[in-house]
C-alpha cells in the first residue's frame, strides 16, 4: 500500500478536536463558570479550548435565541480562529506545494500534498461541526416562526450568516463537485440569512457583516462581480444614511464594516493590473 492509501484510509473519518478534555473538564461547569474559562482560554489564545467550553453553555441552553450576545460571539470568536489558523496553513502549505512543484522537486511536493490534503481534512470537519452541531440544533425551530421579532431575526442572521462563511471557506480549498456542494450550501444560508435581515435595521452591524460576506463570496467564488458590487454599495448607501439613529457602541461595529465594504468597493473598482496584492476583506464576527 502506497503512503497515498495509507494517508487517505487514516483521514477519511471526521475531523475532531483532541480527544483530551481541559481541565477544569467543560462537561461539569455551570453556565457561569464555563464562560468565565471560555474567557481565560480565549486571554491564554487557545481556541480549542474556548470553543469547547462555549459548547457547554450551547449544550444548557434550549435554542440559539437563549445565548447572550456576549456568548453568541465568543462562540463565533472561538471558531473563528480554530479555522483562521487553519486557513492560513492551507494558504502556506498550498503556496510551498507551488513552489516546489515549479522547482521540480518531485519528492517534496508530493509531501506538501499530503499535507495539504490533511489541513483541509481538519478544515471539513470544521464546518461540519458548525453546520450540524451548532447552527442547525439551534436555530431549527426558531426559523419557522413567522412572526419573529428583530432580536429572533438577530439571531437567524448571526448563525446562518456563520453557516455562509465556513461553507465559503469550505469552497475556497477545494475543487469540482465539492466545491460546488459547498458553494450551493453557503449560497443558500447567505441567502435565508439575507431574508431574515429583512426585519433588521440598515445600520444593524450583523446585517452590514452579512452584506459584507455575501458580497465576498459573489466575488470571490461565484465570480459575480457585479452582484457583489452591487450588494456591498446598496449595503453601504442605506446605512449610511442613518447613521445619526445609532448609539455610540454600535456606530463604532457598524462604521468599521462600512469601511470594509468602501474598502472592498474601491478595491473592485480598480483596475486589475493595480489590484494583484490587495486582499480582499471579510468580517471576523
Amino acid at each position: 500500500m502506497c503512503i497515498r492509501d495509507r494517508y487517505q484510509r487514516r483521514v477519511r473519518g471526521n475531523f475532531n478536536m483532541p480527544s483530551m478534555e481541559p481541565m477544569p473538564n467543560p462537561n461539569e461547569l455551570s453556565r457561569d463558570h464555563a464562560l468565565y474559562m471560555a474567557k481565560l482560554a480565549e486571554h491564554a489564545e487557545r481556541y480549542e479550548d474556548m470553543v469547547k467550553y462555549m459548547r457547554r453553555i450551547v449544550s444548557l441552553v434550549k435554542s440559539a435565541n437563549d445565548l447572550s450576545v456576549e456568548e453568541r460571539n465568543l462562540l463565533s470568536v472561538g471558531y473563528k480562529n480554530c479555522m483562521s489558523v487553519r486557513r492560513t496553513a492551507f494558504r502556506t502549505t498550498q503556496s510551498r506545494y507551488e513552489q516546489d512543484t515549479s522547482d521540480e522537486k518531485v519528492e517534496q511536493a508530493k509531501l506538501d500534498e499530503l499535507y495539504i490534503q490533511y489541513i483541509r481534512e481538519e478544515v471539513f470537519g470544521l464546518i461540519k461541526e458548525v453546520s450540524e452541531e451548532v447552527v442547525y440544533p439551534y436555530v431549527q425551530e426558531l426559523a419557522k416562526d413567522d412572526k419573529l421579532t428583530e432580536e429572533q431575526s438577530e439571531v437567524l442572521v448571526f448563525f446562518k450568516k456563520m453557516e455562509g462563511d465556513y461553507n465559503r471557506y469550505g469552497a475556497e480549498i477545494t475543487s469540482g463537485d465539492k466545491r460546488g456542494s459547498y458553494k450551493d450550501a453557503a449560497q443558500q444560508a447567505y441567502q435565508e440569512a439575507n431574508k431574515f435581515s429583512e426585519n433588521l435595521a440598515s445600520t444593524n452591524p450583523i446585517s452590514l457583516g452579512l452584506s459584507l460576506n455575501f458580497s465576498v463570496f459573489y466575488y470571490e467564488i461565484c465570480d459575480m462581480k457585479p452582484e457583489a458590487t452591487s450588494l456591498a454599495q446598496n449595503a453601504f448607501e442605506s446605512a449610511i444614511d442613518h447613521l445619526d439613529t445609532l448609539e455610540d457602541e454600535e456606530y463604532k461595529d457598524s462604521t468599521l464594516i462600512m469601511q470594509l465594504l468602501k474598502d472592498n468597493l474601491t478595491l473592485w473598482n480598480t483596475p486589475e493590473q493595480e489590484s494583484d496584492d490587495i486582499q480582499v476583506e471579510d468580517c471576523e464576527q
